[in-house]
């Protein structure tokens, strides 16, 4: 079925009106979810129906430009009490693609099984975080494969916050195109990529401001979402032309801390990790005591043995951020290992 066929089913499930309150606001609820708050606890999330199918129609949109009816997809995407696994399935099958869905958790398709399961398939593209596929890469070379000779040619990265840089290190690591989506867990589609890889926001259907300035906390039609971003005004355009104005991930507010120009977050740090040369697209941030505890992951041990590139990295997070970070690198063979 065409995507016109699709929008015409939307376009007439919209039109119906089995619930709503007297201001036309919809009642029909679609999904049930639950995101974590600040604290850590479990809160429940409902999308309803009319927002539900709006963000499949951005969606759709975002990866009928990435995607053709040729391609085999795998979905490695989190399900439980999330929005995202079956939004992007439902996507991939919209825009005529097949669908591989593994999920998560590992215990029916560990990620052994999941490398069988591309080379008998022939998978084309992978939907996932960019820890998945990093990892993912990283077991292919120690079971003697080559990721970058494999039909994988599309990376699609979402669930995750990931920098431009970082983004960059995936893809090289199958020798495929990456693009990325984000999402918030109440709103699982708030920003898709252009062709110049920046996220531009669904500001036609979300109204969307940034508290205290350029960079903040995201709030979403008013309402507080925990995430940090930087939103360009109006008046910044893209090279691509497009209309949307572009949002920055930055990741969770409880997970930044306060610098000379504001807060700084684990993306942040993230650029300036992968602005150098030598390390696979692994990365892992935490913060104690106020300072980023990162940990990434060489391919040659001499750079792990002779500390430069630590040190390099942890003056520049301190040059270009004005935060103190310990920086440990460990050899990609080790990776597993060192960040459980």
């Amino acid at each position: 079925m065409s995507i016109a066929a699709h929008y015409e089913q939307f376009l007439e499930l919209l039109g119906r009106d089995p619930g709503s309150t007297p201001d036309g606001r919809d009642t029909v609820r679609a999904r049930y979810g639950e995101r974590v708050d600040p604290s850590g606890g479990s809160q429940p999330i409902v999308l309803m129906r009319d927002e539900w199918i709006r963000n499949q129609i951005d969606l759709t949109l975002a990866l009928d430009r990435l995607l053709t009816e040729d391609d085999v997809v795998v979905s490695a995407v989190p399900y439980e009490l999330s929005f995202i696994g079956a939004e992007v399935d439902r996507v991939i099958e919209m825009v005529g693609a097949s669908v591989i869905s593994v999920g998560t958790s590992g215990t029916i398709c560990p990620m052994p099984r999941l490398l069988g399961l591309i080379e008998q398939y022939e998978v084309t593209a992978l939907v996932c975080s960019p820890a998945f596929a990093a990892e993912l890469a990283s077991l292919a070379v120690s079971l003697g494969q080559r990721p970058p000779q494999s039909t994988i040619r599309m990376i699609v990265c979402v669930g995750e916050v990931c920098s431009t840089e970082r983004l960059e290190h995936v893809g090289a690591a199958w020798a495929a195109k990456t693009s990325a989506l984000y999402g918030t867990p109440s709103t699982p589609t708030v920003a898709v990529a252009c062709e110049h890889g920046a996220l531009h926001l669904c500001d036609h259907r979300l109204r969307a401001e940034v508290r205290d300035g350029p960079r903040g906390e995201l709030l979403l039609d008013g309402r507080p979402t925990g995430e940090l971003a930087e939103l360009w005004p109006a008046d910044r355009g893209c090279h691509c032309g497009a209309a949307g104005r572009v949002l920055v991930p930055l990741g969770r507010v409880a997970a930044a801390i306060p610098g000379p120009h504001g807060l700084v977050s684990a993306a942040d740090v993230e650029r300036i990790v992968f602005g150098h040369t030598g390390l696979a697209p692994h990365f892992a941030c935490d913060v104690r005591d106020g300072t980023f505890h990162v940990t990434c992951a060489a391919t040659d041990p001499e750079t792990v043995a002779d500390g430069a590139v630590r040190r390099s990295i942890r003056s520049g997070i301190a040059d270009a951020l004005g935060v103190a970070a310990e920086v440990t690198i460990v050899d990609v063979k080790d990776w597993s290992t060192a960040t459980t």
